[in-house]
């Protein structure tokens, strides 16, 4: 009679310390739960990032997590100083004029939250075109907010007595 079919093992292991990426980045990890393996599916894994609160917690699949070895260390600081030197030569092309203390159409100089996010979703972000060509939504926000004030002075001066 043949032996019991052992459950495949996953390549990581709860508690294990790994690297994983979020987004382009390696991040230093802790593996908090594991799942999947069964019938083929792919590995799953729950992701704690060292030094970011428990809310930035996430599954990911196995192709995303690293074992926590000097070369893939290596490669994570490399990612990390390519990333401050794409910031620092946006940051040095994007340099914006002041004028009376405010910079850009309607003062805004992107420090708010949301443009940050923006800013970082990918390259060129802020200037991209959507796919119907109209231009980034937060310029056809701007676009709509002012032409419906100026409809409304419009209506306001030129109402019938």
């Amino acid at each position: 009679m043949a032996p019991p079919k052992q459950p495949p093992q996953p390549p990581f292991a709860k508690d294990e310390r790994v690297l994983c990426f979020h987004m382009e980045m390696l991040y230093e990890a802790k593996i908090l739960d594991v799942q999947g393996g069964e019938n083929g599916e792919p590995w799953q894994y729950k992701i704690h990032y060292k030094g970011w609160k428990s809310s930035w917690d996430d599954w990911v699949p196995q192709d995303r997590v690293r074992k926590f070895t000097d070369e893939n260390k290596d490669l994570a600081s490399q990612l990390l100083a390519q990333f401050k030197m794409l910031q620092s030569g946006k940051a040095a092309k994007q340099q914006p004029k002041k004028l009376g203390g405010r910079s850009g159409a309607g003062g805004s100089d992107l420090s708010s939250a949301r443009g940050s996010e923006e800013r970082t979703a990918g390259a060129g972000a802020a200037t991209a075109t959507t796919q119907s060509g109209r231009g980034p939504r937060r310029a056809r926000d701007w676009d709509l907010e002012h032409s419906m004030a100026f409809f409304v002075f419009c209506n306001f001066l030129y109402r019938p007595s």
